[in-house]
């Protein structure tokens, strides 16, 4: 069984990455003077709200993830519609740039303090004991190739699992949030570098999975602004609500299934 106090640190790191995702969005858009309506944490029903410089703060009863709400008013100077392209391409890749610079910042303190020989690639089992460490400067290196590692393995692990789901409707090779929470507090459980390894892992495979050119995720709708551009006509925003909302359900539809099956890492 898992340990109660690995699983609050986990719990609390998790819902940190996702509310650092949506700080960036947050920061982004009072960047550039779009208002913000709503910083929620967690999702409804709200247990307590305040207000301040505008902006309804939320705290809500189901404690994982959260979500910014920008303004939409059509012809508003403050709305995020009015915006140039490249400042809601700014918006969008805020989240993104966060969660890549929480996992720079563990990775780089990891392989500068003790990174877990076990994680790093090419490594014989007979080498995999212990850690090991560099001066700042080389372990700055580090974190960038071992990034450029972990990049390159995901969208390949991406790209094989999506042939799976399609052809076969096999879930395997995806973990949702219960496997990252079992997987996340087990690795607490080694010790302490080892969790911080697996949240700077999540970061960065967040800051990923939202550049894939996919509705409702972050690189899609950059994917949508780019065709804007391109074809010197925005999108319709019905038509992107619409595919928003059917990936978004194929999406739920998956997570179901891989919730499910990593139900199996608890035991």
């Amino acid at each position: 069984m898992l340990n109660i106090l690995n699983i609050i640190i986990t719990l609390v790191a998790l819902n940190i990455l996702m509310v650092a995702h949506e700080f960036g969005h947050f920061l982004m858009a009072k960047l550039f003077k779009v208002k913000v309506e709503e910083f929620n944490v967690g999702f409804p029903p709200t247990i307590f709200s305040f207000m301040s410089g505008g902006v309804k703060y939320a705290l809500n009863a189901i404690p994982f993830g959260a979500y910014v709400k920008l303004s939409e008013e059509e012809g508003k100077p403050e709305s995020f519609l009015t915006k140039k392209n490249w400042q809601k391409a700014g918006i969008f890749i805020g989240g993104v740039a966060l969660n890549a610079l929480i996992a720079i910042v563990i990775m780089c303190f990891l392989f500068n303090t003790g990174f877990p020989k076990v994680f790093l690639p090419n490594i014989s089992q007979a080498e995999a004991e212990g850690f090991v460490s560099y001066p700042l400067g080389q372990a700055l290196r580090e974190t960038f190739n071992f990034l450029n590692y972990v990049l390159v393995q995901s969208l390949l692990g991406f790209k094989t699992a999506f042939i799976k789901i399609i052809t076969k409707l096999d879930v395997n090779d995806l973990v949702g949030p219960v496997g990252l929470f079992a997987l996340t507090s087990r690795g607490f459980e080694l010790g302490w570098r080892y969790g911080l390894y697996l949240i700077a892992l999540i970061s960065y495979a967040l800051a990923i999975f939202n550049l894939l050119p996919i509705p409702a995720v972050d690189g899609g709708q950059l994917f949508f602004l780019l065709i804007g551009v391109i074809t010197r006509k925005p999108i319709p925003k019905k038509v992107e609500v619409v595919l928003d909302n059917l990936v978004l359900v194929a999406l739920m539809f998956l997570a179901i299934l891989v919730t499910i099956k990593d139900f199996r890492f608890f035991y």
